[in-house]
């Protein structure tokens, strides 16, 4: 396992990662894959987080939690002054967020994610709208700015619901369909059970 550069691992982000190479940042190698990272892109993000640009793992069964403890373990000691990773996983290419919740990253959704405009999330790409990200943030180290700045600004949203707000330990409670929830009542649920109360019968 060793940092290296990111041109040093362009041929296997390009052989297997589906946004191909990236020519900043830094990266990290080992048996599990490649991980890269970079300073953050959202312009109202501190700049003391690092956003992950690319993670491709090789397929090793629990390859990704292990990669990321001996990651997480190294970058504390190469930059203690970085509290918090930030990233975004994109639900139209069928990524659910399982490789982040199993390695102990917090959801963070943008307003976008929790009701996203008619334009999406309002960029375009070569003539191509892209789709809304999650946003996932991993703490490295305790961050008195965190929760207000993760914390959605829209109060409308979380006037109606409640759960979207951001927290610490654990961000927000993660549900694919959180935009539908509507009720304190079904975010009581996801706390106790897991996840939403059953739909009465014919709803």
């Amino acid at each position: 396992m060793a940092w290296t550069t990111c041109r040093s691992v362009t041929g296997i982000l390009a052989e297997r990662h589906y946004l191909g190479p990236i020519d900043k940042g830094i990266a990290w190698h080992d048996r599990f894959g490649v991980i890269v990272i970079a300073p953050v892109t959202a312009r109202n993000l501190p700049q003391n987080w690092l956003e992950l640009v690319r993670w491709c793992l090789v397929g090793e069964k629990n390859g990704g939690s292990q990669q990321w403890s001996q990651f997480a373990k190294a970058l504390r000691y190469a930059r203690p002054d970085v509290t918090t990773i930030v990233s975004y996983s994109d639900p139209s290419q069928g990524h659910t967020g399982a490789v982040y919740r199993a390695c102990n990253w917090w959801w963070a959704p943008t307003w976008h994610r929790l009701r996203p405009p008619p334009s999406g999330n309002g960029a375009w790409s070569n003539g191509k709208q892209q789709s809304v990200k999650d946003r996932w943030i991993f703490p490295l180290r305790p961050d008195p700015l965190r929760i207000q700045i993760l914390t959605i600004k829209d109060k409308t949203i979380l006037r109606r619901q409640p759960q979207a707000h951001y927290r610490e330990p654990g961000g927000v409670p993660y549900q694919r369909n959180l935009c539908q929830w509507n009720s304190a009542e079904q975010f009581r649920a996801i706390l106790e059970n897991g996840r939403p109360p059953d739909k009465p019968d014919g709803v």
